[in-house]
């Protein structure tokens, strides 16, 4: 029987004292649920808006001065990408631990998604103590944490709103502020804090105005390729294509790579990015191989793309999707990707040559480690940095280019030169025995059609055709 005392009555049905019992903890545990992050249990945005609202409604009452700190990892997703979510997740459970025990009371910590952390400081009598806060996040990053079977240290980017005595902000404004602050950390270098100040606006606002537009230009299919000849220097003819990335803003027009993808790199939207420039540059490659010519197609791949597990599905998805043969894809990394990981570099590259694709090595000669680490990656192109050409007359960049060009015979690797844009600098390289060459003198990065057009009006030769001839 029941106890009429201890029973209540929902929607017309009698519950016991358990069953209220039992419905209040699962409304309670909804409840949290709603305002806390799933992942490290503090705060989410919603539940931090909401307390920077109410602390600056006290703040306006009795003149207290709170401060938002706004924190992005550092290239937190190379964590993810390497070791695996699981060890992404433990590093970011052990750091949001540390950052709550280090805040005061009154203080709030909370996670916005991702690799985003917030921290709303109830009063800071100076900016110094905003900034001695800011410090202290840094200091325990930098303490190593565990992440799988590794040890990792971290570093963050940190910008700081502080509130002040007449400030007529919002708390979205004061959070965004701080938001805007961090990227200027970002951009100075990273592992530091910045205190926004309003002069920042016009030139962050535009930043993140920027990186949302990006969001859409995907979607919206506002980028494009452009294609730049790569010709084979003893006799004019055409070896093949590089893709060139550009966007076209429906109000900015054509914007600078320099510009979209470092914050494309920020966003991880280079991904998603770059499987369409596979996509698409494969596709094309069809196209200009449509008479049964060879010609290769040579696509950029950033840092984050190696460091992305599906990288090799993604290349074998868009050859599947063309049709083209692999042996006529060259991707083309940096040295920055062979030294920032090595173990990793080897790892994914030795997995994409398997797949059959070339090979290249671009800008070579800017890095420490060319020669000791060279050996150990499955390249087959050298592409030597423009500053190696400079003046072509002059006897240090003729000694510079001769040892590249040597280089690549030894290790019986094809050289290609770029930022070729005087006829001496190609006759220079031509003597040397340099293979191929890239720049003005030869096109200027063109559209698709264009580029069709470029092709049917020169002769040209794949790399395997030139080895038999």
């Amino acid at each position: 029987s029941t106890n009429l005392v201890e029973d209540e009555h929902v929607g017309g049905i009698l519950l016991n004292a358990r069953d209220v019992s039992e419905r209040k903890a699962f409304e309670a545990e909804l409840a949290h649920q709603a305002f806390h992050d799933p992942v490290t249990g503090l705060a989410n945005r919603s539940m931090f808006a909401e307390q920077v609202r109410q602390t600056i409604a006290r703040a306006r009452r009795d003149g207290r001065s709170p401060a938002v700190i706004f924190l992005d990892l550092d290239d937190f997703k190379t964590i993810n990408d390497s070791l695996g979510h699981a060890a992404g997740d433990e590093v970011l459970i052990e750091f949001a631990r540390r950052l709550d025990e280090s805040i005061r009371g009154a203080d709030v910590a909370a996670r916005f998604g991702g690799d985003e952390f917030a921290v709303l400081l109830e009063h800071v009598a100076e900016m110094q103590d905003a900034a001695d806060a800011a410090q202290r996040i840094l200091e325990l990053l930098a303490r190593p944490m565990r992440a799988g079977h590794r040890q990792v240290t971290l570093s963050g980017s940190i910008g700081i709103s502080v509130f002040g005595a007449e400030d007529a902000r919002d708390a979205d404004e004061l959070i965004r502020d701080a938001d805007a602050a961090m990227y200027i950390a970002k951009r100075d270098g990273k592992n530091g804090y910045r205190v926004f100040e309003p002069a920042m606006h016009a030139g962050v606002l535009a930043r993140l105005e920027l990186r949302n537009d990006l969001q859409r230009a995907l979607v919206s299919d506002e980028f494009e390729l452009y294609y730049q000849p790569v010709v084979r220097l003893s006799d004019g003819s055409v070896s093949g294509v590089e893709a060139l990335l550009r966007w076209r803003h429906p109000e900015r027009g054509l914007v600078s790579p320099v510009e979209f993808i470092p914050i494309a790199e920020e966003t991880g939207l280079i991904i998603p990015i770059g499987r369409w420039v596979l996509r698409e540059g494969c596709r094309h490659a069809r196209r200009l191989g449509a008479d049964g010519t060879t010609l290769r197609m040579s696509v950029n791949l950033s840092l984050k793309q190696i460091q992305y597990s599906d990288i090799v599905a993604d290349v074998r998805d868009a050859l599947e999707d063309s049709g083209l043969a692999p042996d006529r894809l060259v991707l083309e990394i940096t040295e920055s990707v062979l030294m920032d990981d090595t173990e990793l570099a080897v790892e994914r590259l030795s997995e994409l040559k398997a797949l059959g694709v070339g090979l290249a090595l671009d800008d070579f000669g800017t890095g420490y480690s060319s020669l000791s680490y060279l050996s150990r990656f499955p390249v087959d192109i050298l592409k030597m940095d423009r500053s190696f050409l400079g003046d072509g007359a002059k006897p240090g960049s003729r000694s510079l280019a001769t040892a590249v060009v040597g280089l690549g015979a030894t290790l019986a690797l094809e050289v290609v030169a770029e930022g070729i844009e005087e006829p001496e600098q190609a006759e220079t390289l031509r003597a040397l025995g340099c293979d191929l060459g890239q720049g003005f003198l030869f096109a200027r990065p063109m559209t698709a059609e264009d580029s069709l057009a470029y092709v049917a009006e020169h002769p040209h030769r794949s790399a395997a055709h030139a080895a038999q001839s």
